[in-house]
């Protein structure tokens, strides 16, 4: 094997390590939609043309090539380049790729990452203060406040429910007095007490409700992770009935006749002291 040949495939090995070593710590910015943390899967898409997979976001290191027709995992979206995911011999390399060297997203796709990433805007600077709000998911919570004291399940005609509670503490101090040696020794001491907590009700994997105890924080609002567009119902055109006109007819149905009035139809006739028949006014 030449010297040249043997140089390019360290160059392949230790780009390829660096990829599966970026699996376990890598670097997330802010500005990229990261599709496992709303709770999407990753969006195969092919190479339109052979490009690069760089190690960053700028044109650095390549950690491989990328032919024409091989597929990719859309992972991480941004406007001008993705970061994607691919398998190789080693395991699988991630990477960052120029949009325009893939195939594009269909409107559908691109209008839902549009939406998650206007979410994200509101999300990601609530996870930064600690900050629970109803919408998020799971995972969020979890980056948001962490893991929580207790948990609890059930199943209702809505879906499935999920209580997360957490226990916040405060330290009070106090006084311990002791008789040491002849003298009595007051000491100040803190102790950990409860001072208050919220639950956290998710419904399908997403929060609902918010219920804040004593020294809790109060639930603030946002819209859920996917919006479904409600119909609209057209309502048919109504044809307005003029006075002393016919009533609009229905094609396909017969005539309807309404009910006769007693109080407005003449009554039967009745003989009279003459012999004559009168018709009785009611």
């Amino acid at each position: 094997m030449s010297g040249s040949h043997r140089t390019w495939r360290l160059g392949l090995l230790l780009a390829a390590a660096c990829g599966v070593a970026a699996l376990a710590d890598e670097i997330r910015h802010n500005d990229v939609l990261y599709l496992d943390e709303v709770g999407m899967r990753p969006i195969p898409l092919k190479a339109r043309f052979g490009t690069q997979i760089t190690f960053s976001r700028g044109q650095s290191a390549a950690l491989g090539s990328l032919r024409a027709g091989q597929t990719v995992q859309l992972i991480g979206y941004a406007e001008k380049r993705y970061y994607v995911q691919k398998p190789i011999t080693l395991g699988t390399v991630r990477g960052w790729v120029d949009a325009e060297s893939l195939e594009p997203l269909t409107l559908e796709q691109r209008a839902v990452l549009d939406q998650q990433c206007e979410r994200a805007r509101t999300i990601k600077p609530a996870i930064a203060r600690h900050e629970v709000l109803i919408g998020m998911t799971q995972p969020e919570v979890l980056a948001a406040v962490g893991q929580p004291q207790e948990k609890s399940s059930s199943r209702t005609a809505q879906g499935d429910e999920e209580n997360w509670s957490y226990v916040t503490y405060r330290y009070e101090p106090y006084t311990q007095s002791s008789f040491v040696n002849g003298y009595y020794v007051t000491q100040t001491l803190n102790r950990k007490v409860v001072a208050g907590g919220r639950e956290v009700v998710f419904r399908n994997g997403v929060v609902t409700t918010i219920r804040a105890k004593e020294g809790g924080t109060q639930a603030q609002e946002m819209p859920p992770p996917v919006v479904v567009p409600v119909p609209v119902i057209i309502p048919q055109p109504i044809v307005p009935h003029k006075p002393g006109g016919k009533a609009p007819s229905h094609p396909g149905k017969g005539s309807v006749t309404p009910p006769k009035n007693p109080l407005t139809q003449p009554g039967p006739k009745q003989p009279s002291s003459d012999g004559k028949a009168q018709t009785a006014t009611p």
